[in-house]
This record gives C-alpha cells, sequence and structure tokens, in this order.
C-alpha cells in the first residue's frame, strides 16, 4: 500500500478583488490550479463573499477549496502603539454556505463591506468638485451596492486611472497622471482611519478574535507574525493560537527558519502560504517553497 505524503501542495493565504487583491475569485483559483496544487484558500480580509464562486471553481479543476478568512484583530487598540494582528480563519469545506452565513464572522463581514462602501464614498464626497469628476466621473460607484464596491487594491487601481489616451498630447497626460498621483497618495493616508476609527469590527483583541473563530467551527492560525512590533505580546498570541503561518511571501528564508523553529519546538501546527495580492511589480506570485504538513492540513479540513 501507497504511504501518503507528509506534505500536501498548499496555498492557504491570498486575497481577490473583493478586498485587496485584483483577481477575480474565479482568476484565483485557476492560478493555483496551474501551479498543481492540491488544497487551497481563498482568505479576504474580513469577509467570505468570494467563497462560493471560488468553490465552484476549484470543484471543476479538481482543487480542495478551504473556506477562509484573514481577520482583523488588534493589540494596544486606540493608542499610539496599535498594532494589526491577522488571524486565519480556515472552515471546514463540509460547511454549507447557508451554515456559513449564520457565522458571526460572516455577518461581521456584511457589516464591513456596508461600511467601507460608505467611507469610500464619504472620502469621495469630501473631494472639490473637479477631484470628484476625476475620481468618478459619471457618479456610478455612488449606485454600486456594497456587494459590488470595488475593494481597497481594485479602487486604487481605478484611481491610478487609463494609460494615456492615443489623442492625448504630453503635457495633458503628465498633469492628469500627476493629478491621479496625487489623489491615490490621499486616500492611502486617509483609508488607515478605516480600522483605526471604528472600533465596534476592529478593537477586537486577537485572543476574542481566536475565541470568535473557534466558537464558528472554524481552526485558527497567525498570519505572518513577524509584522508586529511588540515581540512579546505576538508571543502570547502563539501561545494562545491552534496554528502559525511559517512560509508566506512577506517572510525571509530566516524568518520562515524561525518560526519552523518555534511550531516544531511548541508542537503548534503550521501552514505554507504565498498571501498573494496579485501586486506583481512589488510581490510576484511564487508557490510555497514548501507544502503544508498532512497533519495540520488534515485538521483544517476538520474545522475547529
Amino acid at each position: 500500500m501507497a504511504r501518503r505524503s507528509d506534505f500536501v501542495r498548499t496555498d492557504l493565504h491570498g486575497h481577490s478583488c473583493l478586498s485587496d487583491g485584483l483577481f477575480t475569485p474565479t482568476d484565483y483559483v485557476n492560478a493555483r490550479a496551474d501551479e498543481q496544487l492540491e488544497v487551497i484558500a481563498l482568505s479576504d480580509h474580513d469577509i467570505l463573499s468570494g467563497v462560493a464562486e471560488a468553490a465552484r471553481v476549484a470543484k471543476r479543476r479538481g482543487l480542495t477549496l478551504v473556506p477562509a478568512m484573514e481577520t482583523s484583530s488588534f493589540i494596544h487598540f486606540g493608542t499610539p502603539d496599535a498594532e494589526q494582528v491577522h488571524v486565519l480563519a480556515y472552515f471546514p469545506p463540509s460547511m454549507t454556505p447557508k451554515t456559513l452565513s449564520r457565522t458571526t464572522l460572516f455577518q461581521r463581514g456584511q457589516r464591513i463591506v456596508a461600511s467601507w462602501r460608505e467611507f469610500v464614498v464619504a472620502w469621495i464626497d469630501s473631494l472639490p468638485a473637479d477631484q470628484q469628476r476625476v475620481v468618478d466621473p459619471k457618479r456610478e460607484l455612488r449606485k454600486l451596492e456594497a456587494a459590488s464596491f470595488p475593494g481597497l487594491a481594485v479602487f486604487l487601481a481605478q484611481l491610478v486611472g487609463e494609460p494615456r489616451r492615443a489623442n492625448e498630447d504630453a503635457v495633458a497626460a503628465r498633469v492628469r497622471l500627476d493629478e491621479r498621483s496625487a489623489l491615490v497618495t490621499a486616500f492611502q493616508r486617509h483609508h488607515v482611519r478605516f480600522w483605526t476609527e471604528q472600533p465596534d469590527f476592529f478593537r477586537w483583541s486577537p485572543e476574542e478574535m481566536i475565541d470568535t473563530i473557534r466558537a464558528d467551527g472554524a481552526f485558527d492560525v497567525v498570519a505572518h507574525p513577524n509584522r508586529i512590533r511588540d515581540t512579546a505580546r505576538m508571543e502570547r498570541v502563539l501561545t494562545y493560537a491552534q496554528g502559525v503561518e511559517v512560509y508566506t511571501s512577506r517572510h525571509s528564508e530566516t524568518v520562515s527558519a524561525k518560526f519552523l523553529e518555534y511550531a516544531t519546538r511548541h508542537g503548534k501546527h503550521w501552514t505554507a502560504s504565498t498571501d498573494d495580492h496579485q501586486h506583481v511589480r512589488q510581490r510576484p506570485y511564487r508557490p510555497p517553497p514548501s507544502g503544508t504538513p498532512r497533519a495540520t492540513v488534515d485538521r483544517i479540513l476538520e474545522g475547529s
């Protein structure tokens, strides 16, 4: 009898255009199918909106799709030392869309999406009339419902605008580009307030978030733990969590080795992912250099 491999080819962390990626859920799954991965997750920030589409495509391409969410919590919320801690919530694929829709995290995500739309529209309305015409010339964004409103990456891409038009002279193109670049910079500075000024959504501590993930029937893994400056506080979060993300595009080989050693020493589950946002110039997509241990994959597929 053939022995099952100890590792599974995975990518358990990545984003679509519904949060801060650029791919549709369909394109996201197809890219992973082309890499001949076995188990993948679409883990948009704080929402599960793309899971149904991704699951349909994954089934057609012969992949196992884990419904997932990268949840946002904070340490030191409301202080100058505030830092976001992201915890990945992995729901078992056996959960039906109806069951998922009843979870606390799904319902929180629906409210966050509605709030994001209001936040962006309010920013547009605060601009001078000439800049409003640049951002939303036909006032189409204001007509969109929350479910179809562009996520962060897509909205920024829309702000950048189209390439220079064939009949446009160089001076006009330069002015248009400079104007749009200034708007991109302004929104990048402004959008941080979406997280810092909404305590109902984002005041949750990592431990409170982990408790909610487990109560919803999901499995918790701390994402890219190297990002946190308060290492002592992160140590407590990692102790509380069931798993840690070891391989990701945010981790150098040295950082990955550090967290692999941590997971091994403490008996933690660990994962291998890309955290792909499709920002090709900044962080090209590469399959994880390692698979995820089969014991961890089996645990994720079971749920909490």
